[in-house]
């Protein structure tokens, strides 16, 4: 039986632009340090850094804090953009709360590294 596919066989495949090609280079060069960065996390932080302030829910993602949001960082070099004392790991609720504002989380002289301070409305946690 014959193997489904989208290419006729001898038929050469459209290359592609130059839009895919930058996004390609980027990922290469950025990931690498990202991992760095998430592992590095990953053991400072565990599951949620944010765990006592409010209910956690979904999985954990790395959250870029203050003036390294994704938005501010375009078109700085991957050391720039993800360091670990503007990065945390949260979970799903507590990355969506504090992108939408709901949260907000004061770092102090280390950065994340070092303790942080985070409100929720009345409730204010420090880890």
């Amino acid at each position: 039986m014959r193997e489904l596919t989208y290419v006729k066989p001898g038929r050469l495949r459209k290359p592609k632009g130059p839009t895919a090609r930058y996004r390609a280079k980027r990922r290469r060069a950025e990931g690498p340090v990202l991992a760095a960065v998430r592992a590095k996390c990953d053991e400072r932080d565990g599951y949620c850094r944010l765990m006592g302030l409010s209910p956690c829910s979904g999985e954990s993602q790395l959250a870029h804090l203050e003036d390294k949001k994704r938005a501010r960082t375009r078109g700085m070099l991957p050391e720039e953009r993800h360091v670990t004392t503007h990065a945390a790991k949260i979970c799903e609720s507590h990355h969506g709360k504090y992108d939408a504002g709901k949260i907000q989380i004061a770092l102090g002289d280390r950065g994340a590294d070092g303790p942080i301070r985070a409100q929720e409305g009345t409730k204010v946690l420090i880890v």
